[in-house]
């Protein structure tokens, strides 16, 4: 009996010991980019054909850009300059400046960066069809969606829209909540990429973001 005890004992402490490395692994990270200043283009990575600038506390996507290269992919990302993210809250306030004749316009917020032609994005549209406002990734080929395809436009005007991205990278959970409201827009889980950098962008039209910050664990 005393021994079933001790293994049990040893059992229970090995897992909080390893538990604890684990969290102790991972460090925390928090940024918040208010784009005061111009040289907050400098901590981002300009992925793409579009045009960016920093004005009046904006980050602008001034030109849209144009999708092209071997695959298709979204053509203007800001990607945040950072070591990868495995757990990420992503918040910010975007507007989309697209003609108001552009009825399939779309902004994004970009997570599992590894590369040009491998992450994730979120795409907030003025439509819902099989390309339009969703979950999607990019894995070296064509983009692919994940989520269901089901959600309501979420971007069917130009005022501002406040998102937020939470993803779980161990578990592939991916959930953005818009405006404020308790239950995801959109959700996902996939595992393809379990970390990465964050940023925001468009397939092919111009916009707004301001108020952008990102809290975490690095991987």
């Amino acid at each position: 009996m005393k021994a079933v005890m001790r293994l049990s004992i040893y059992v229970v402490s090995a897992a909080i010991v390893s538990s604890l490395t684990l969290f102790a692994a991972q460090k925390p990270f928090t940024t918040r980019l208010d784009f005061t200043t111009p040289d907050a283009l400098g901590k981002l990575t300009l992925d793409g054909s579009g045009a960016w600038e920093v004005k009046d506390q904006l980050l602008i996507l001034s030109k849209a850009g144009t999708p092209g290269g071997p695959i298709r992919r979204p053509s203007a990302l800001a990607v945040l300059q950072s070591d990868p993210l495995l757990r990420v809250t992503v918040q910010v306030e975007m507007r989309s400046t697209a003609p108001e004749e552009v009825k399939n316009r779309d902004l994004e917020i970009i997570f599992g960066y590894e590369s040009p032609s491998r992450f994730y994005y979120v795409h907030l549209a003025g439509i819902t069809d099989p390309n339009h406002n969703g979950i999607f990734l990019v894995d070296n080929t064509d983009r692919r969606r994940i989520d269901d395809g089901t959600a309501p436009p979420q971007l069917k005007d130009r005022e501002w829209h406040r998102v937020r991205l939470e993803r779980d990278g161990a578990t592939g959970r991916t959930e953005i909540f818009v405006d404020g409201a308790k239950q995801p827009a959109l959700h996902a889980t996939d595992t393809t990429i379990p970390s990465g950098r964050v940023g925001l962008g468009s397939f092919d039209d111009t916009g707004e973001f301001r108020k952008f910050s990102v809290t975490g664990t690095l991987k």
